[in-house]
């Protein structure tokens, strides 16, 4: 149920939210007889995330900076089997509410068209149309040339030896000549409201933001969306997240999360350290 709310709002504590919501629901509707409490809770977690969804839609208009969907650590979906990598969560923000809700459904849970048609109140025939224009859009925008686990965390090591060595001749190498660099902070923390693009311009964003983290935060490999990302916390709170996507050996976007309200799935640092 929470990977169901998570994929389909790309927020943590929207997730948690509606979980507390789909229990309450299920202690009040006593008189229901319930033939399949699977799908019931299922159905329920969905239509409550789809419609928070196109809520949130409406409020990221009007957003500060770039938005960007919430990390969570690798321990809240260590059982699911379809986990999906932060990288496709930056793509389905470019899906409009109901393509990303459909998508998720049917593409990573495989619920079917009748069922889906029930939640997002449309007929399976135009949930039909809407994961065929969805997937087309997504297969559009995923990159086919991901490294080799073991490679990219060799890249990562480097990337962030050379921001903390102030190595900008291996830093350019490391970066594709179009890279960006995306940084959300809600406005709520300092952050750059506009992409850092092209290889130069991102190599002096980096040194510069790195020295200034450097004096008071301490910096971790982390396990976020099924993949290595970097956590940053300051008295152990956490502070930054960031996650590198990559297209063979070299990196194209840099995504920097400060905004402390998606943050929230990394706050437990004893907990996560042990784990």
């Amino acid at each position: 149920l929470f990977s169901i709310a998570y994929r389909i709002t790309g927020s943590y504590q929207d997730a948690e939210d509606i979980l507390q919501e789909t229990y309450l629901r299920y202690m009040k509707d006593t008189n229901i007889d319930i033939k399949n409490l699977k799908s019931y809770l299922g159905k329920t977690t969905a239509r409550l995330a789809f419609d928070l969804l196109k809520k949130a839609s409406r409020k990221k208009e009007t957003y500060i900076g770039p938005y960007l969907p919430e990390p969570i650590p690798e321990t809240h979906e260590s059982h699911s089997e379809n986990k999906v990598h932060f990288a496709l969560l930056v793509v389905l923000e470019s899906l409009n509410p109901i393509e990303r809700a459909v998508f998720i459904l049917r593409e990573l849970f495989s619920y079917e068209y009748e069922w889906i048609a029930e939640v997002v109140n449309k007929s399976p025939s135009n949930i039909r149309q809407i994961f065929k224009r969805a997937k087309i859009s997504i297969e559009k925008r995923e990159k086919k040339f991901a490294p080799d686990p073991s490679d990219k965390t060799k890249i990562i090591n480097e990337f962030l030896f050379a921001c903390y060595t102030k190595d900008t001749t291996k830093l350019t190498n490391i970066l594709r000549e179009d890279a960006i660099a995306y940084s959300d902070g809600g406005g709520k923390v300092h952050a750059a409201r506009i992409p850092i693009s092209g290889a130069l311009r991102l190599v002096n964003f980096l040194i510069k933001t790195t020295a200034n983290a450097k004096k008071d935060i301490e910096v971790y490999f982390t396990q976020a969306n099924g993949e290595l990302s970097i956590i940053g916390y300051k008295n152990k709170s956490p502070v930054f997240f960031q996650y590198l996507e990559m297209e063979k050996d070299k990196v194209f976007h840099v995504y920097n999360i400060l905004n402390p309200e998606k943050l929230k799935g990394f706050q437990n640092f004893d907990q996560l350290e042990k784990e």
